[in-house]
């Protein structure tokens, strides 16, 4: 059987909250025009007419309102932005809920909680970064070289449902064990940072910026999440928003904008570095480890992005994670991305 350890953590500083939530999670919102189900006013081109419609858009410390503002793709806006603030995705999704947002972004289990609650929202988007950016750490000085040698060992996923949780367990698939061949500590990521640096868990799985603080220090990776992990996080937006034309309209544009920006950041790696570091509290060369590495996107939505959210919801239920199996397909939205 499992040991299972769920031992709080101090808190993170708030700059590397803020860039841990942008790995799982970039944030947009929206909010409507004044008449639901109506088709959008246009413009004498034929463009829908987004003046009068306010965008409410979620972000998670600031950092997607940085990299729009620092890519330049806000320069022309048709529409109004509300910015609000958010320490992590549970607080971001709660204001969704509550109607205080209209569309934000978070990693899959956050999301996936929320949809089997019965939360009204529905997914708009996707934004993916490369799968290597979560990774099982093990110390320099260890003996453990391979997934198989954590048999017996204490190893911390990080939190519950997190995608370090879920590297674990497709890692020890892949590996012929299961949880039962382990013991599993879940500790937020500042006590299991401590832990690991003081031995007393042999293996951490973690995702950056923390692997790349501990591969400065020299920690090793014993498997990353390529093969894995998907790398994506998925954008929501409540029903009443999808449903009014105008805001609907706005945030296929700022999907667009957000795309581009999510280029220019992989374009001019240094430059953002500078700014992703003096946000973040990072050292900048950690910051250019983590942007490196990342490789920003944001592909459509098309079935291979549902079979994969599929693929996590049912990883999920069967940890636990989730009560119950949850079928994704009825909370897409296709037209915002294609």
């Amino acid at each position: 059987m499992v040991r299972v350890f769920r031992l709080l953590g101090s808190r993170l500083r708030v700059g590397v909250a803020a860039l841990v939530a942008v790995v799982a999670v970039v944030a947009v919102t929206a909010c409507g025009s004044d008449s639901d189900d109506a088709p959008a006013a246009t413009t004498a081109t034929g463009r829908p007419d987004l003046s009068g419609v306010t965008l409410r858009v979620a972000d998670q410390v600031g950092q997607l309102k940085a990299l729009l503002e620092a890519s330049g793709v806000l320069a022309d806006v048709p529409y109004k932005i509300e910015w609000s603030d958010f320490s992590a995705a549970a607080p971001l999704l709660q204001a969704l809920r509550a109607g205080a947002a209209d569309i934000g972004q978070a990693g899959d289990a956050p999301i996936l909680n929320a949809l089997g609650a019965g939360a009204p929202l529905k997914v708009v988007g996707a934004a993916r970064t490369s799968p290597k950016g979560v990774a099982i750490l093990v110390p320099k000085d260890s003996p453990i070289r391979t997934v198989a040698d954590l048999r017996g060992k204490t190893v911390s996923p990080s939190t519950e449902g997190s995608i370090g949780h879920y590297l674990l367990l497709g890692a020890l698939k892949e590996a012929g064990l299961t949880p039962d061949d382990l013991t599993i500590s879940f500790l937020a990521p500042p006590a299991a940072s401590a832990a690991f640096d003081a031995h007393q868990i042999d293996a951490w799985v973690t995702w950056d910026p923390y692997v790349a603080l501990a591969e400065r220090k020299g920690a090793r990776i014993v498997r990353d999440g390529e093969g894995i992990n998907s790398g994506l996080g998925f954008v929501v937006a409540t029903e009443d928003a999808v449903e009014d034309a105008g805001t609907k309209a706005a945030i296929a544009d700022f999907l667009t904008r957000q795309r581009n920006a999510f280029i220019w950041s992989n374009q001019h790696q240094g430059e953002f570095s500078k700014i992703f570091a003096s946000l973040t509290k990072l050292p900048e060369p950690v910051a250019l480890d983590v942007l490196r590495r990342r490789q920003w996107s944001a592909p459509p939505i098309d079935d291979q992005i549902v079979s994969q959210f599929q693929k996590s919801a049912d990883v999920y239920a069967e940890a636990g994670v989730l009560e119950k199996k949850l079928d994704v397909k009825p909370f897409f939205v296709r037209s915002l991305t294609s």
